[in-house]
């Protein structure tokens, strides 16, 4: 049995047209780029969905070199965005203080996090394993294979 972070692929891989209504309670979205409707859905890990940019948004992003992933908790309204060009290559996470927060790796991420979400982040491998599939290999060219 595998210590790693199970992958769930139990969502559609296409944007679900029913996320994308006004939040319940009057709560509005976050701005771009935390804002998680202007993404698709590719899969959900540990509770957060996965979301990357698709058509042109894709080309624009990737050959830019601000390519990213971001990771959206639903229930927590929490957005993080992985590093790129568009971060300055920090992870970036939104709400911090009512805007948004910076941190240089992902333990220090965590450890923003922490104390102010019940959401949990998923583990350091996982979201390694995720950088390094959907964000490093599809800006090398190599597609993006989960291993």
């Amino acid at each position: 049995m595998s210590s790693r972070t199970p992958l769930s692929l139990d969502r559609p891989l296409r944007s679900d047209p029913a996320r994308c209504v006004e939040p319940a309670r009057g709560e509005g979205w976050p701005p771009p780029p935390h804002d998680p409707r202007e993404r698709e859905l590719a899969l959900v890990v540990a509770g957060w969905e996965v979301r990357l940019f698709a058509g042109r948004k894709f080309d624009y992003f990737v050959t830019r070199g601000f390519w990213h992933l971001q990771l959206w908790h639903p229930e927590a309204r929490v957005s993080v965005l992985t590093p790129s060009r568009l971060t300055r290559g920090l992870y970036e996470a939104y709400p911090i203080a009512n805007w948004k927060a910076q941190a240089p790796d992902y333990e220090k991420l965590a450890a923003l996090l922490g104390g102010l979400f019940a959401a949990k982040l998923p583990e350091t491998s996982a979201v390694l394993r995720l950088e390094r599939a959907l964000v490093a290999e599809v800006v090398r060219g190599g597609g993006g294979v989960l291993s």
